[in-house]
């Protein structure tokens, strides 16, 4: 009956706390503060660590800090960080809780979101309020009397931006002013001072110490190559010109071809410039085929009616074959369209030639100007299959010992941040050079990798990173954490939701984004990873913010 009546007391409190609210806090809600009361038929959350909603991870310290007078407190979830502020609480007195919440998938400060605060002791739950609505994003405010001394549990539930729950245990409350104890901290004058509103105007966000999986890496340069038997270069069989009438629509870099689409139409010259006409040679060396053909269609119905002997059949046969040899040879070496030429040249529109593709794949250079004059063997068309291509690294050859089976690897490619592994493009060592190049002192190593939406260009420099041995269960911060100065790393430590500490570190392994720290830092302390250079200014600035800041 004596707790029941306690439980009374302190839901009312509650109740008249939160509507009422006190002028004299240095925490406000607004005039559009929307404060819910209410008592909890049964306590709906064990402190058990479990989520609200069901599926969150929570993250309790192993033994919480016994916590005397006015309080700070910092907890982190994989969803939410909480920074808490209280102030000395004592029966009969009305107390405020400045309660800021982040969401840690952006680090953005929490509003439009139900947050609802219930209290507990050992005698069960004493009362519960909730918020709905605050006059500044990320920060709320409960106002609370209670009505007997004692140590406080306190679970906030979010639902909304987030939907998690936390827990604060042990806050004490003093049945008068004389009983808090008188403990006199001097403030850590090596701490940084960034307040919750500063993290919040800016891109921020901390990550945890962990333990990682990293591989040693050598880095080399490269480029994106086609394939060497997936490119063709399309040359002028001889001497002539691009007349402007009969290439209209001539195809351009980055346009995809066909095999056997006509790239462009080339007319004869009449004369070359070592005098001779090579486009009449084309066209002997079809007529000659054509007339062989004749002769041996001939000499075997003669030879069918027994007017020649075999060997007129057979010497006809042979010469039919080496005509038709040598023109085939002709056309597909040159690559022409022979069906529209006219032998005669009687008509200049029938006497040209069509030079076509002899692969699929896609225009990545062109020669061509329409009207202008080229010469035989002169390159016109470079076409390439880019549905597969090469990586073709260089690994510098000091570095040649550190690599004896090149592993796995990632790369990036000149003008993007975007990082490629080998896993994700189907990629597959082809081949590693046996000797250095004396002209670059680099040894190829050659990866081929699939490019069938062609992200990636032939021609592209890349940056890329080879795996030799690996390390496991390495210490490990994210690249970006570090800022160098005067030759050594420092970083910043999240002590608490406004205190940062910068420390300095040692590195070992630099693998995918990640550092591996030899010493300076523990496994589970928060360091800043965006940003960073922010919190060293705060830390340059003159005037330090007070702690103990009005929101």
């Amino acid at each position: 009956m004596k707790q029941l009546i306690a439980f009374i007391i302190l839901s009312i409190s509650l109740f008249l706390a939160g509507c009422g609210g006190g002028d004299d806090q240095a925490h406000t809600h607004g005039e559009e503060s929307d404060h819910t009361h209410e008592q909890p038929a049964q306590q709906a959350q064990e402190d058990d660590g479990n989520s609200h909603d069901g599926d969150s991870d929570h993250q309790h310290d192993e033994e919480d800090p016994k916590l005397e007078g006015a309080g700070m407190i910092t907890k982190w979830t994989d969803k939410t960080e909480l920074f808490m502020e209280y102030p000395e609480l004592i029966v009969g007195q009305e107390a405020t809780f400045a309660v800021h919440l982040t969401r840690l998938s952006d680090f953005s400060p929490i509003s439009n979101s139900e947050v609802e605060f219930v209290f507990s002791s050992e005698r069960g739950i004493e009362g519960s309020l909730t918020e709905t609505e605050v006059q500044v994003p990320g920060i709320y405010g409960p106002d609370v009397i209670f009505d007997r001394a004692g140590r406080y549990n306190l679970t906030i539930i979010i639902q909304g931006m987030v939907d998690d729950t936390l827990h604060v245990d042990g806050i004490p409350v003093y049945a008068s002013a004389e009983e808090v104890p008188q403990v006199h901290e001097e403030e850590d004058p090596n701490l940084i001072t960034f307040l919750k509103e500063q993290q919040w105007k800016i891109p921020f966000g901390t990550q945890p110490v962990s333990r990682q999986t990293l591989s040693e890496t050598v880095e080399a340069h490269g480029e994106i190559q086609p394939v060497n038997n997936q490119e063709a270069v399309v040359s002028a069989p001889f001497s002539g010109i691009v007349l402007n009438s009969m290439n209209q629509n001539l195809p351009v870099v980055g346009q995809r071809i066909s095999k056997d689409a006509v790239l462009v139409r080339l007319n004869p010259a009449l004369q070359s410039s070592d005098g001779e006409n090579y486009a009449q040679q084309i066209i002997n060396a079809q007529t000659q085929m054509e007339l062989a053909q004749k002769r041996y269609e001939r000499s075997q119905r003669l030879y069918e009616q027994e007017a020649i002997p075999e060997i007129e059949l057979e010497e006809a046969r042979i010469q039919y074959r080496q005509a038709r040899t040598q023109f085939q040879s002709i056309q597909e070496v040159a690559q022409i369209d022979m069906s529209g030429a006219d032998v005669s040249g009687d008509s200049e529109e029938t006497y040209r030639f069509d030079l076509k593709s002899p692969i699929n794949g896609v225009i990545v250079e062109t020669f061509v100007t329409p009207g202008m004059q080229v010469s035989a063997g002169e390159p016109l068309y470079r076409v390439a299959d880019l549905s597969k291509i090469w990586l073709n690294v260089h690994l510098p050859a000091f570095k040649r010992a550190s690599i004896q089976s090149p592993g796995s690897a990632v790369f990036r490619v000149q003008g993007s941040d975007k990082l490629y592994t080998l896993e994700e493009v189907n990629g597959h060592i082809v081949s590693m050079g046996s000797s250095i190049d004396p002209q670059t002192r680099t040894l190829p190593v050659i990866y081929e990798i699939d490019n069938a939406e062609s992200q990636l260009q032939s021609g592209l420099y890349t940056t890329v990173e080879i795996d030799t041995e690996s390390r496991e269960n390495a210490l490990a911060i994210p690249e970006s954490s570090l800022i160098e100065e005067e030759g050594n790393f420092v970083v910043f430590v999240h002590v608490s939701g406004e205190s940062f500490e910068k420390r300095t570190i040692t590195t070992g392994i630099r693998n995918r984004g990640w550092v591996e720290v030899t010493s300076g830092l523990s496994e589970g302390e928060h360091v800043v990873t965006q940003n960073a250079y922010q919190v060293k200014l705060a830390s340059l600035s003159t005037e330090a913010p007070a702690h103990g800041h009005s929101h």
